[in-house]
């Protein structure tokens, strides 16, 4: 779907892999002080991007940018501030 829905009440780690470019969803079923992160893998073709649904907030309130080769995985680290405010920071280019 365009939209990626997560569900926290399913774990704590999630893992995406982007078909296209598509936007992260506010989580469903938020717990304050949760945390845990979200791997992010750019499918066959690459250069895939991701925005950000309204509740997920990054340092200083820009997007994000991901890493765009074939394959590569960055992951996204979250922390549930209150049920409308998620902290998201970008780790990039794992191997």
């Amino acid at each position: 779907a365009a939209t990626v829905l997560w569900d926290m009440s399913t774990g704590i780690d999630f893992t995406v892999t982007l078909g296209g470019n598509r936007t992260l969803g506010n989580p469903s079923n938020t717990t304050v002080g949760k945390k845990g992160r979200i791997r992010v893998v750019q499918d066959g073709t690459g250069t895939r991007t991701l925005a950000l649904s309204g509740n997920l907030k990054t340092a200083g309130g820009s997007g994000i940018t991901l890493s765009t080769a074939i394959g590569s995985v960055d992951f996204l680290d979250y922390d549930v501030v209150t049920a409308t405010f998620v902290r998201i920071s970008l780790s990039k280019d794992w191997k």
